[in-house]
């Protein structure tokens, strides 16, 4: 079921391309603002699942790994895929000296180190290919969500929290739609309902991020608006 498909269900809405409030596109924003707010506070909450948000991505040539969240680990190989050298926090001003000899912040192939400059994560020694490679592990965000794709079909991130990423648009669809309800057509009493419906939301997908609560007390029921 795609995520249009739950969110229409979760709220009684119905969303069309251009001539509904939201839109289609404003709900694949909605989805991708969830997934954002879904991930950090879950590690927030229960940093024990912070691996399940993770992507790793390799850097055989100095061109840097572009940052996209919260950096877990940077390893460099060392002359062998299998040997890893944890690579520790150092100033990206001392990327100079760090390849130095004689400087006493020199960083060898048995005490690597990594600095962010410019978005992106560098490695001393740099990273050079041929069991050399720098592997870089983070929090990672599906940019590219859309309102078409299915629970399965979101990257690094476990299916079992997909449907807090539909609790949160169903949410944000509500109120726009209750925004129109109050500044176009002016009809409180209808707006006063949708909050009811907004609030029950809000408590299921509040609940979810408790420790404590099991997925089950937090996962809408069957037919549960």
């Amino acid at each position: 079921m795609t995520f249009l498909n739950q969110v229409q269900g979760l709220t009684g809405l119905t969303i069309s391309a251009s001539d509904t409030s939201p839109t289609r596109d404003e709900l694949s924003q909605f989805l991708r603002d969830g997934l954002i707010d879904v991930i950090n506070r879950m590690i927030q909450v229960k940093p024990e699942e912070t691996p399940k948000f993770t992507t790793t991505t390799e850097d055989a040539n100095n061109s840097g790994v572009t940052v996209q969240g919260k950096i877990i680990s940077v390893v460099r190989e060392h002359d062998s895929t299998s040997t890893l050298r944890p690579c520790t926090p150092i100033s990206p001003q001392d990327r100079y000296e760090a390849t130095d000899t004689d400087s006493l912040k020199y960083r060898s192939k048995y005490n690597p180190g990594y600095f962010a400059l410019d978005g992106k994560i560098y490695t001393r020694p740099i990273s050079a290919g041929s069991d050399n490679s720098s592997l870089v592990t983070q929090v990672s965000y599906d940019t590219g969500l859309t309102h078409d794709d299915s629970e399965s079909g979101v990257e690094n991130f476990p299916d079992e929290y997909a449907y807090l990423i539909a609790l949160y648009a169903g949410i944000k669809s509500l109120e726009a739609k209750m925004a129109e309800y109050t500044i176009t057509e002016e009809d409180y009493e209808l707006a006063t309902s949708m909050k009811l419906s907004i609030d029950n939301l809000r408590r299921q997908y509040d609940m979810a991020f408790i420790p404590g609560a099991s997925e089950g007390q937090a996962q809408p029921q069957q037919g549960e608006r």
